[in-house]
């Protein structure tokens, strides 16, 4: 507001001009306000009124106010030459005070009485009168397996991990099932996440003498659970898809060492979704749609029109979100598909997280292995093993909703 505005409003109010100048006195104006010291001026404050003070100061008095309780006054006499050449007494008055910048858009009482009356009369429609609409968008039912770790011996060993993946079949299906009565779920997507197996010596010291199934008997445990997710779950839908990511458990190495001799796509998660893919060369699975990276760390499969990334996470350095937005950062400086991704879904931590980036929203998905005895041990820390799903969707402002661990 220029200083002809804060004139003119000022003369609005019958106060005067800025030719109304004080003797002495000081401002100091800061982000959330300031002070006044010693404003001397000849006309005392009345009603509460400093427009007139403010406006010395070349200051808008509308987006000010003095707080009451600081303020300090003074008054005296003092002698005054005249034009005529004789003198006169004047009173003169001294003002000490704080000041805050007013609040915003503030609301009449008026508003704020109408607004509170609207509240009160909220009315939330009652089950029985929610219908899904058969012609609303259908959505997809995101299933993400994470870190099953097949053959591994802590947690209970394969007998505990097959309960919890037949358990997690059974939880997926039921919630399927409530999803089905409030969207058309028109497609399933199953996930491979990363470590379906737990490969048998290189990744920790102790890998080759605690497993309890070999590398073969491993990756035949992963299909026939694989196999059984499929049969169950892509049936339900007009349309189907599974993808895959790679992974460090399954780096297929020798003479004993887990990193590859040849290529990133020297992988279990490569091999074992293309294994899957002859298995299910079947009519009923003709439906079936197939992500499966060569040598890819990250795949880009958009699903029901939301763009996504699927990423197993070992190599992405952090430990949480700051790590995850760095890492982040660096890849979309060379790769489109990064930059465009709505949702990213990561694994390899072994416990579920989730994080809003504004551009995208992140997904860590927990483990469905038995959890890890050294990692309490010096940590103390530990996770709920389960599923992680979600539908995806322009239903809603995301591209997804109704997020479960299962």
């Amino acid at each position: 507001m220029s200083l002809d505005d804060i004139e003119a409003k000022l003369r609005a109010r019958h106060v005067g001009t800025i030719e109304e100048q004080s003797l002495k006195g000081r401002v100091t104006v800061e982000s959330d306000g300031g002070t006044f010291e010693n404003v001397t001026v000849e006309s005392p404050i009345t009603n509460g009124d400093w427009s007139h003070i403010f406006t010395i100061f070349r200051l808008d008095p509308d987006e000010f106010e003095v707080a009451d309780d600081t303020v300090r006054m003074s008054t005296w006499q003092q002698s005054k030459g005249l034009d005529d050449g004789t003198r006169d007494i004047v009173q003169l008055y001294s003002y000490s005070a704080r000041f805050t910048r007013k609040a915003k858009a503030r609301l009449s009482d008026d508003e704020i009485a109408a607004r509170r009356a609207e509240v009160r009369k909220w009315k939330v429609p009652s089950e029985s009168s929610r219908k899904r609409k058969d012609s609303d968008t259908p959505v997809a039912a995101v299933i993400n397996l994470a870190d099953i770790q097949g053959g591994k011996s802590e947690g209970g060993g394969v007998a505990a991990t097959q309960q919890r993946l037949h358990d997690g079949l059974e939880n997926v299906t039921r919630w399927l099932d409530r999803m089905s009565d409030d969207y058309h779920i028109g497609e399933i997507v199953l996930v491979n996440n990363g470590d379906p197996m737990e490969n048998c010596a290189g990744n920790y010291a102790a890998q080759m003498f605690t497993v309890e199934l070999n590398h073969r008997q491993q990756m035949n445990f992963v299909l026939d659970v694989w196999e059984q997710y499929a049969k169950h779950l892509f049936p339900r839908a007009d349309r189907a898809r599974f993808v895959s990511v790679l992974c460090n458990h399954g780096e297929f190495g020798r003479m004993g060492g887990a990193k590859n001799q040849t290529s990133d796509s020297d992988n279990a998660g490569g091999f074992l979704a293309e294994t899957l893919r002859r298995v299910l060369d079947r009519p009923e699975f003709a439906h079936v749609e197939w992500t499966i990276p060569h040598d890819q760390m990250t795949v880009y499969p958009t699903i029901n029109g939301v763009p996504m990334a699927f990423n197993h996470g070992h190599k992405i350095p952090g430990n949480d979100a700051s790590g995850f937005e760095k890492w982040l950062n660096g890849q979309v400086r060379g790769d489109a598909d990064a930059h465009a991704a709505r949702i990213w879904q990561t694994a390899h931590r072994h416990h579920f997280a989730a994080w809003d980036m504004g551009s995208c929203s992140v997904f860590q998905a927990p483990s469905l292995d038995g959890g890890s005895k050294w990692l309490t041990d010096m940590t103390g820390r530990y996770s709920r093993s389960g599923i992680l799903a979600y539908l995806v969707g322009d239903h809603s402002p995301l591209g997804w909703s109704d997020m479960a661990f299962l």
